[in-house]
């Protein structure tokens, strides 16, 4: 196989990979923590971000949204007190995300669950191959604008 098909295989077998993982997510994730998957890997970002919070545009990048769409993700967080959007602290100017303490209570116990689907879709791949896929998605993922 030529590496332009190769690489196009790839790109659809990860997709269809990851949109049957997203099921599998939001399913559990609902019935359990009452989330989906892209409110927990938003919650997730901010638990991680110092102070959990960060700025508004950094977010949208590292979910890969417009700012539009994080602000139409971020709206129902807000209403149902899991995150705010506050202003920067001290001269930042910017608009930050923050996850309020019951987001980060909510997210800190949904962690186990996706864990555990992580853990169970990837059971049959070998460490090395795992180590090499998870290097090749990190190359994928690089910001392409330096």
């Amino acid at each position: 196989m030529s590496n332009d098909a190769l690489a196009f295989s790839f790109c659809m077998d990860l997709g269809r990979a990851h949109a049957g993982l997203t099921l599998q997510l939001d399913a559990d994730l609902g019935a359990f923590h009452g989330l989906n998957f892209g409110d927990f890997t938003l919650l997730y970002q901010l638990l991680r971000a110092e102070q959990g919070r960060m700025p508004m545009a950094e977010l949208a990048r590292a979910l890969g949204l417009p700012m539009s769409g994080l602000v139409r993700k971020i709206v129902p967080l807000e209403k149902t007190g899991l995150a705010e959007r506050v202003a920067g602290l001290g001269a930042d100017t910017r608009r930050h995300a923050a996850l309020r303490p019951g987001g980060r209570q909510l997210v800190q116990g949904a962690v186990m669950t996706v864990e555990a689907h992580c853990r169970d879709a990837l059971r049959a791949v070998d460490a090395q191959h795992l180590s090499a896929a998870h290097a090749a998605l990190l190359a994928m993922s690089a910001d392409k604008t330096h």
